[in-house]
């Protein structure tokens, strides 16, 4: 080991290391910040040099190679073959140095190693696969290894190196010279070198970091892909349960494939892990890498299929799966309906062969859980080309296109334990009529017709089906577990195979579906193998909902009274159709119940949402009957009745004549107050609003209640932009632009209370909302005597109530005082106290929050007094 001295003493002399362990031939120092240190190396043949400087984190120093006239020599190499290598021109005397650009002292160790040498390499090493592996040691980051190995011009060999515990390393293929002879770029990505020039052939590698530190155990491989020797032979096996083969630490295995097309090509290891092998042709060219499956064979021929990845230590036995996904060996025949099986070894793909045709769709469910093996399903055609993958397959709607015949593949989800066990596959052509069981139509009534569907003891799926001429346009679907904790699922698809609707797994779930007209449909339902009982419910929300349960109402006017319902258990749809003269009409709905647990979803007249499942107020139009749907989740507790306001705020001619038009909104609107109770539910104003302005809601109850009413704010295209949370409210226009944009206000009853006395204002957030910005046209009179009072009026827009007007002279001002300010904000009237004020013109201004405006003179004249007063 050489110490270093500081950089302007004599430098300590540095001996060129070997490759492999650098003994006392490695210079280490403590460099303070912004130093260096110096060695000096002797050179006595030029050419390559690795000099790796390292701090004692393992990250690279700077380091400089200096000639004996104080020239540089070029230790940064070209882009790739020579990067980071010093290029010694001759033999001689250099000196190294060291530098420290950091802020805190840093431990360095450098060595110099000749490339071009073969001091210090390693024994020569085959390229066989099945040759013994060797491990060698690093005992400093800053060592360099050289591994000589058998080779010939074109062979296309594999490089893999790293340290055993997670480090960084670094390696390449080299000659004589030590520079890096491999493409840098190889052509479509390959991960292997042709070898060039004639040898000798050798890896030159570091290890510059190892989490356990040093000395690190690490390894380099060098492997032939073009003629591969010492490959395991693997067969290419019928589907079904493997035949026992003997697992190797042998990465590498060869097949042959009859024919071009897809194939599986996974390994199996001891520890029942599944992985995909990257895949070569007889030339050693990449015909799959890893993470293709499957694995497209181009023409027949053998094939090498290597298993290892990158890391360069393998002691996990393994073997090699290969299937034909072209061939139907060990393929059973199966019809639709439930098909069970078992997967008894690692790796097994069960082939099931359809009886469908081309064109036909279907389904292959299988349970959401299961005490056997979780599965993955696929289907193929004759050519083995994918038709559909599992999810389209548990939805229904896997469509057959390519060749008839068609299999479905089955095979394990999961590896270790969960990688062998029994199955289960429910097949469902879902393009035809089926012998389905019928789902009849439902009601919103107690005694509404309902399917009662059971899970457990082997069974986990249901199909039902809707006959063409029994269903609407829109229906709701209703899948509820009445007993057990299992969640269920369920999709619907018309005879055409098209999917029309479909509900995640939950014990308690709903969706709209639309039914496709003169079509029958197929309802497919899976669970779990687990005890369980559903009830499965259709029901009509279209605007013949009546028929089907749903208690029909007219709509109220703004301030009309709410309707009642009556709740039972959470989950429970209640259906209330309100009525309108028009579809132009436009009714605020919302629902309200003394734990505000209740949601409302509302459907229009063909049964499309017209407003999304909520626990707010909404606006809806277009349609003469109106389908409200009330839930409470059934996660949540249910209040045993609620009240529904259904109440009309536009026609076709404007907002409803109950609404108070407001003439300004500049500074906001309010404070209003009032009363409401269920008989007298709401009211509502119209405001000049433009699109960008938002408000604050400030709502009281006069009274002290802790509960307050409740707003809402339409915009034009009947958007309710009010939020409310614990402690505010606020309430949005939500317009694209700050151009005119009108806006209904409904105030209604608190959520969980039947009466309000309420004090609503909405105060606007920024400076000034509406379209009106502030102005002063004029301020009359324009006269007054001194001594007197005198009322002025400021006429304008915009104009706050905080404004004053100022008459000012020679240093002297007069205050009017502001008495009030017209609803539309347009006109202002002040006091003014001319007592004491000289006679003579004055200067007026009118100054308001952010500016002062000037409007013209005010002339104060003499006080009449006498007979001139009389006059």
């Amino acid at each position: 080991m050489s110490p270093a001295v500081a950089a302007d003493e004599e430098c300590a002399p540095l001996a060129l290391a070997p490759f492999g362990d650098p003994g006392e031939a490695v210079g280490k120092a403590r460099v303070a910040p912004e130093s260096s240190v110096c060695y000096s190396v002797t050179v006595e043949t030029p050419g390559l040099y690795l000099a790796p400087a390292l701090d004692g984190g393992g990250n690279a120093v700077t380091r400089k190679l200096l000639a004996s006239d104080g020239s540089e020599v070029d230790c940064y190499g070209d882009a790739y073959s020579t990067h980071g290598m010093c290029a010694v021109p001759a033999a001689g005397t250099y000196t190294l140095k060291v530098f420290n650009s950091g802020w805190e002292d840093k431990d360095t160790s450098v060595t110099v190693v000749p490339l071009g040498s073969s001091r210090g390499c390693a024994d020569t090493s085959g390229t066989n696969w099945d040759q013994p592996e060797v491990s060698r040691s690093a005992v400093s980051p800053v060592q360099v290894d050289c591994q000589p190995f058998e080779g010939e011009r074109g062979d296309r060999v594999r490089l893999t190196h790293g340290s055993k515990a997670y480090g960084d390393s670094l390696a390449w293929i080299t000659d004589a010279t030590g520079a890096r002879i491999c493409e840098r770029f190889p052509d479509d990505d390959e991960d292997s070198c042709v070898l060039p020039g004639d040898g000798p052939y050798r890896v030159i590698s570091t290890v510059s970091r190892a989490e356990n530190g040093f000395p690190a155990e690490f390894a380099v491989k060098v492997r032939r892909l073009s003629d591969p020797q010492g490959c395991t032979a693997a067969p290419a096996r019928p589907y079904g349960p493997l035949e026992q083969q003997d697992l190797v630490t042998n990465p590498c295995f060869t097949f042959t494939a009859g024919s071009a097309g897809p194939y599986t090509v996974h390994s199996v290891s001891e520890n029942r892990e599944v992985g995909v092998a990257r895949v070569y042709d007889e030339a050693g060219l990449s015909v799959c890498r890893y993470g293709a499956d499957p694995c497209r064979i181009k023409a027949p021929g053998t094939y090498t299929a290597v298993i290892d990845g990158t890391y360069p230590f393998r002691g996990t036995r393994a073997g090699l799966v290969v299937l034909d996904r072209a061939s139907d060996a060990g393929c059973v025949a199966t019809r639709t309906g439930l098909h069970e099986g078992e997967l008894r070894t690692v790796g097994q793909y069960d082939c099931l062969t359809l009886d469908a045709p081309q064109g036909a769709r279907i389904a292959a469910l299988t349970p959401l859980s299961t005490s056997g093996v979780d599965t993955d399903v696929e289907v193929l055609d004759r050519d083995g080309t994918p038709q559909c993958s599992s999810t389209e397959l548990s939805g229904g709607n896997c469509a057959l296109s390519g060749t008839a015949p068609y299999r479905t593949l089955v095979h394990a989800e999961d590896g270790g334990e969960d990688a062998t066990g029994p199955y289960s596959v429910a097949l469902h052509r879902t393009d035809a009529l089926s012998d389905c069981p019928v789902l009849p139509a439902g009601s919103f009534t107690a005694e509404g017709a309902k399917a009662t569907l059971t899970t457990g003891d082997g069974l986990f799926s249901h199909c039902l089906s809707v006959p063409a001429d029994a269903h609407t346009a829109n229906e709701v679907f209703q899948l509820t577990a009445t007993s057990g904790s299992a969640a269920a699922k369920f999709s619907v698809l018309d005879t055409s195979g098209k999917k029309v609707c479909e509900r995640a797994a939950s014990t308690d779930g709903w969706t709209l579906c639309p039914l496709t007209p003169g079509k029958a449909h197929t309802v497919l339902v899976t669970g779990s193998d687990q005890a369980a009982t559903y009830t499965l419910a259709r029901r009509d929300v279209t605007s013949t909902a009546s028929s089907a349960g749903c208690a029909k109402a007219p709509v109220a006017n703004v301030g009309g009274p709410s309707l009642p319902g009556a709740y039972g258990d959470p989950g429970t749809l209640n259906c209330h159709q309100v009525t309108t003269d028009a579809d132009t009409d436009v009714v605020h709905l919302d629902v309200r119940d003394k734990l505000g647990t209740a949601n409302i979803v509302v459907f229009g007249d063909d049964g499309t949402a017209e407003c999304s499942f909520r626990n707010r107020s909404c606006a809806a139009t277009g349609s003469t009957t109106h389908q409200v749907l009330v839930q409470t989740p059934a996660t949540l507790k249910a209040a045993p009745e609620y009240r529904l306001d259904a109440l009309r705020i536009a026609t076709a001619d404007g907002p409803a004549p109950e609404c108070t038009k407001v003439p300004s909104v500049s500074y906001g609107y309010g404070p209003v107050t009032g009363t409401l109770d269920e008989s007298h539910t709401a009211v509502c104003a119209v405001l000049p609003t433009a699109g960008f302005d938002r408000f604050d809601a400030e709502i009281t109850d006069t009274s002290g209640a802790v509960t307050t009413a409740v707003p809402a704010l339409y915009n034009g295209a009947w958007s309710n932009g009010c939020t409310t949370s614990s402690s505010s409210s606020r309430c949005s226009v939500g317009g694209s632009s700050s151009a005119a944009s009108p806006s209904v206000f409904v105030l209604g009853l608190p959520e969980k209370a039947s009466s309000t006395a309420y004090s609503a204002k909405l105060a606007c957030v920024s400076t000034l909302c509406g379209t009106d910005k502030v102005s002063v046209t004029a301020v009359g009179p324009d006269t007054g005597a001194t001594d007197s009072n005198v009322t002025l009026m400021v006429t304008g827009t915009a104009l706050p109530a905080n404004a004053t007007v100022r008459l000012s002279r020679s240093g002297k001002t007069l205050t009017a005082t502001t008495q009030s300010v017209s609803a539309d904000n347009r006109t202002l009237t002040a006091a003014l106290d001319l007592t004491g004020a000289d006679t003579g013109t004055w200067n007026v201004s009118v100054l308001t929050t952010c500016c002062a405006y000037t409007s013209g003179t005010f002339t104060v004249t003499p006080r009449q007094t006498g007979r001139a007063a009389a006059r």
